[in-house]
């Protein structure tokens, strides 16, 4: 596929600006990312991160209160955000006559702390239902919370899914949102990535018009620091929940994505549990149907990733010690060829270049390399990157992580009144 140009610059406030020119649309990408995430929160305080990922689409002048989404779809426009353990990010996607407006959109949300005490009440409220939504009343869907709670120590803000526990995020005060806002949201926090139908001159010159004289706040902050010893071995968990059959999750602690090991994982992952052609899906789905559905997910994060593994059982009859020896058995013993390397290899790269095909996975790609790698123009090697992973290196992993106490093990199972 065709090499991306980013051109970047740095602004006089600390904003980075990158623009990754692309004339063979009408269209632009206007991105944000900001260096904050649910690893930067603190244990009474969770859930800071993503409830202010809402709360930014209600942080505007007076005149121009909760009038971002009008603005974005009168103009033809899309947007949307989402917040992860380490970077949250903001996007928007315009026919390129309207650039100017999504330099302007975006620039609003940095400029200065304008929630109102009002639209806090209304987002910590809308952030709740969506815990209830999505975790509580999902099924299955406290997976995640208690993985992370069993996979790291309480000292560890890994050790809380990005969405926090309901009772921290309803007693959010506009104090602590002020706060986050002006430890965290600032230029020198920032990559601004815009890429598309505009030169870099123009991009500049409106990043310069809108961003440049948004002051910086100079005073430093300690971060959060991620030590070897949180990340926790061997913990096991048993979760009643309103599901029909149990459920078990077996997680190993593997490099963050600061590490360039974890492309190894990557492909490990992709040949243990992507598709139906995958290891654990012929292991224990096509072959024992033990399973309805297996496979492998990968949780990254900048210091201390997960790789799971997980299966639904078949029938009741079907225990939660079945499935997960039956994982472990598969991850150590199932034969892995060079055709199985070159299909996860492939999978991996095409996954990549799919999203290299919008202008909106170009901004989020460039933007993630210089955040964390200081390296816009790492987006063109990672494709090839893939290639350097080895059967050997496959091997080396899936060996390290086979021994059954490295995983923290969830069981999810009926509720005994369900089951009864």
């Amino acid at each position: 596929m065709a090499q991306i140009h980013p051109y970047d610059t740095t602004l006089g406030n600390g904003l980075r600006v990158v623009v990754c020119p692309d004339h063979s649309a009408p269209v632009v990408n206007v991105t944000v990312m900001y260096r904050v995430g649910s690893h930067d929160e603190h244990r009474g305080k969770t859930g800071l991160a993503h409830l202010f990922e809402h709360l930014m689409f209600d942080n505007a002048a007076p005149e121009n209160d909760k009038q971002y989404d009008v603005y974005c779809t009168k103009a033809g426009g899309s947007n949307n955000a989402y917040t992860t353990f380490d970077y949250t990010t903001y996007y928007i996607d315009l026919p390129s006559n309207n650039v100017e407006l999504g330099f302007w959109l975006e620039s609003e949300r940095m400029k200065s702390f304008r929630i109102t005490q009002h639209a806090l009440q209304t987002q910590r409220s809308v952030v709740v239902e969506e815990i209830n939504q999505n975790v509580m009343n999902q099924p299955y869907g406290v997976w995640r919370r208690a993985q992370q709670e069993i996979a790291y120590t309480a000292d560890s803000s890994y050790s809380w899914d990005v969405y926090g526990y309901e009772s921290d995020v309803s007693s959010v005060t506009i104090d602590d949102a002020r706060s986050f806002f002006e430890r965290y949201y600032r230029p020198s926090n920032a990559v601004l990535c815009v890429s598309g139908d505009v030169s870099p001159d123009r991009a500049v010159e409106l990043a310069q018009r809108f961003f440049g004289d948004i002051p910086d706040r100079q005073e430093t902050f300690p971060r959060n620091v991620f030590q070897g010893d949180f990340a926790r071995y061997g913990a096991q968990r048993v979760v009643e929940d309103n599901v029909p059959m149990t459920a078990v999750f077996l997680a190993a602690h593997v490099p963050g994505f600061l590490n360039s090991e974890l492309l190894d994982v990557e492909i490990a992952a992709t040949i243990i549990g992507l598709g139906n052609s995958s290891l654990l899906h012929q292991a224990l789905v096509a072959d024992r149907r033990i399973a309805t559905a297996a496979g492998a997910y990968l949780d990254r994060r900048a210091h201390s990733s997960l790789l799971t593994m997980y299966a639904y059982a078949s029938d009741p009859s079907v225990t939660g010690d079945d499935l997960a020896s039956a994982m472990i058995d598969t991850l150590c013993t199932a034969e892995i060829t060079d055709k199985h390397l070159a299909a996860g290899i492939n999978k991996m790269r095409s996954s990549h270049a799919n999203e290299l095909l919008k202008v909106n996975g170009v901004s989020d790609s460039v933007a993630w390399t210089t955040l964390f790698w200081n390296d816009p123009a790492r987006v063109n090697t990672i494709l090839d990157d893939y290639r350097t992973v080895t059967l050997e290196q496959i091997e080396s992993l899936r060996q390290d992580c086979c021994k059954e106490e490295k995983f923290v093990r969830l069981d999810v199972v009926p509720r005994a009144s369900d089951a009864a």
